[in-house]
């Protein structure tokens, strides 16, 4: 059983805390809380439900996540990846009415928190990378780039309804363009090019008028409240609304009381996958950033504790009247680089977005949807990774393929299946490379103890001897490829009566290796030739001799290095030959 301070990690850092770090944390917690308002409403708009779901997501969730989580860093609310996936599960289910939507949302974020919390109880951590970078990069710059084509009517200042497909979003974009407001569009664009200014060109500014790095980067952190409140004012001065151009309208004031009404929604098996594929996605991709961040620091995580940690955040949305909710990487990292120490500053954030949600969500009624869209679009538009494409494409072909194949389908298929599809391939292309495993015929380089490759390096050769190296573990999906490369190699040099297998690159043998393995020696004894061992480390070994293999090989047979099996295996009127 875990002890009360593993359990809530509160415990831990309470006892240490010291007034600078209450400093430090308020200071960030402020500073955090400046991105999240804007980007909270804004993904909430993504998810296809009203802006305040998005303030409530970032309130009881991030004290949930206080008080269990292990990062001091991590910004835990709404983010763009899930918001997307929210939103194609809710067309699924949807019934047209926004209160029942975010009911909906609720059984979602209740799902996440059970999926999260049972891998949690099973110590499941450390088994949930079961993702490839390709396959998550792949899947999250198609995700963004459908995120910023959902924004374009909001942009456009059109009606265009349409599914969440790449070919659906287009085709409805085109019959909508003879309606454009051009109001809405010069507002969008303008909010646009105020945020990409609030970017490097400003901090550069910044930078020459001799401000710190960080105090540029705080003013270039304003931008997006900056422009929204220009946004307002232009619309309210300009008389906007009576132009066309879509405001967000009445946000209610307050908080949602805590509520279970939502474990009474009858979507719960309709929207059962959707919101376990989210709950995977939300840990891999916050734990991938915890760790990210704490390694800055040369301070971990608990892979563990962050299931629970991320389950009972989610399940605060849920009794919290919001969507699921994972971490941010770019408030995380801002919560990095202003010097927060623990969690409370995501307490700081939180309690001063729920005032914010208390009593100034007036301040929202003429906010423009077209400056949210526009935010939107400058938020994700980085997430869209062509030069992590290029790059992977020219490391790996079958990574790039994967890459590509995840992005295309989450495009055209949806964001579920894509993920699933590159979950798969990520697998197939795992044991198609292992499946042919590098097989390498070996010689001692001259004057050494050291054994190389004959292709590649200048090495000595034995006419008796065959010293074969396997780069690879012995499994089903390879087994019978290395039987039958191990007789090609024999059956290419009459002269040999001894093999010695290198064992260093194998690190497991399963039932179909060892099979082969009971297979291949005495056929090879048959043939005239002694098979021997060397190199192979100790849990495989162990293996080994636990199925009675050894015993088949007889006595003297395993070696610890191959310069031992040459010593004594080698004829003595043998000259090596140098090839």
């Amino acid at each position: 059983m875990p002890s009360l301070t593993t359990a809530l990690p509160l415990l831990r850092w309470l006892r240490t805390y010291r007034l600078t770090d209450a400093s430090a944390d308020l200071l960030a917690g402020i500073i955090t809380a400046v991105l999240l308002v804007p980007q909270a409403m804004a993904y909430a708009v993504v998810a296809g439900l009203p802006p305040q779901v998005g303030l409530y997501a970032s309130v009881l969730p991030s004290l949930a996540y206080a008080l269990f989580g292990t990062s001091p860093y991590l910004g835990v609310g709404p983010v763009a990846v899930n918001a997307l996936m929210v939103a194609s599960a809710l067309a699924v289910v949807g019934h047209g009415d926004p209160a029942q939507q975010v009911v909906n949302a609720q059984v979602l974020a209740a799902i996440c928190a059970l999926t999260l919390l049972g891998l949690g109880a099973l110590r499941a951590g450390a088994f949930m990378s079961f993702l490839s970078r390709p396959v998550l990069d792949g899947f999250t710059s198609g995700a963004a780039l459908l995120i910023v084509l959902t924004q374009l009517p909001a942009l456009l200042g059109v009606s265009a309804h349409s599914g969440p497909l790449l070919p659906e979003v287009l085709l409805a974009v085109w019959h909508a363009l003879p309606t454009i407001n051009w109001p809405t569009l010069t507002l969008g664009v303008a909010s646009i090019g105020l945020l990409m200014l609030g970017g490097w060109p400003l901090r550069a500014l910044l930078g020459r008028l001799r401000l710190s790095s960080f105090q540029a980067d705080f003013v270039g952190r304003l931008m997006p409240l900056i422009m929204l409140a220009l946004a307002t004012v232009a619309v309210v001065v300009g008389e906007l609304a009576t132009r066309g151009v879509a405001t967000v309208g009445d946000v209610p004031p307050g908080l949602p009381a805590p509520s279970v009404a939502f474990l009474r929604a009858s979507t719960w098996l309709e929207l059962l996958a959707p919101g376990m594929l989210i709950a995977l996605i939300s840990y891999v991709s916050s734990v991938s950033i915890a760790q990210g961040l704490a390694g800055r620091r040369r301070e971990r995580i608990d892979t563990d504790q962050e299931l629970f940690a991320l389950g009972a955040a989610n399940a605060a949305a849920a009794v919290g009247g919001a969507l699921p909710v994972a971490a941010s990487f770019s408030r995380s990292a801002l919560n990095f680089s202003a010097g927060a120490r623990t969690p409370l500053a995501g307490v700081v954030s939180a309690l001063l977005v729920g005032c914010i949600a208390m009593w100034l969500t007036g301040l929202f009624g003429h906010l423009p949807r077209a400056a949210l869209a526009a935010l939107i679009v400058v938020a994700v538009t980085p997430l869209i990774n062509v030069h992590g494409f290029r790059r992977t494409l020219a490391y790996s072909r079958s990574d790039g393929l994967t890459f590509g194949a995840t992005f295309v389908v989450v495009l055209f298929l949806g964001v579920e299946r894509g993920l699933l599809l590159g979950a798969l391939l990520g697998v197939a292309m795992y044991v198609w490379r292992t499946g042919r495993p590098h097989i390498a015929v070996v010689g001692r380089v001259a004057g050494s103890e050291h054994f190389r490759n004959v292709n590649r390096y200048h090495v000595e050769t034995w006419p008796n001897l065959l010293v074969l190296r396997v780069d690879e573990s012995l499994y089903f999906a390879n087994a019978s490829r290395v039987e039958e490369t191990i007789l090609d190699q024999i059956s290419a040099r009459p002269t040999v009566t001894d093999l010695v297998l290198l064992g260093s690159g194998i690190n497991h043998v399963d039932s179909s290796g060892l099979a082969m393995l009971e297979t291949l020696l005495p056929a090879l004894r048959e043939a005239g030739v002694c098979t021997h061992l060397a190199e192979f480390k100790g849990p495989v070994l162990d293996r080994l001799k636990g199925s009675g293999l050894l015993d088949t090989l007889g006595p003297g047979r395993v070696f610890l290095s191959a310069e031992q099996a040459i010593t004594a295996l080698a004829e003595p009127y043998d000259e090596p030959v140098s090839i």
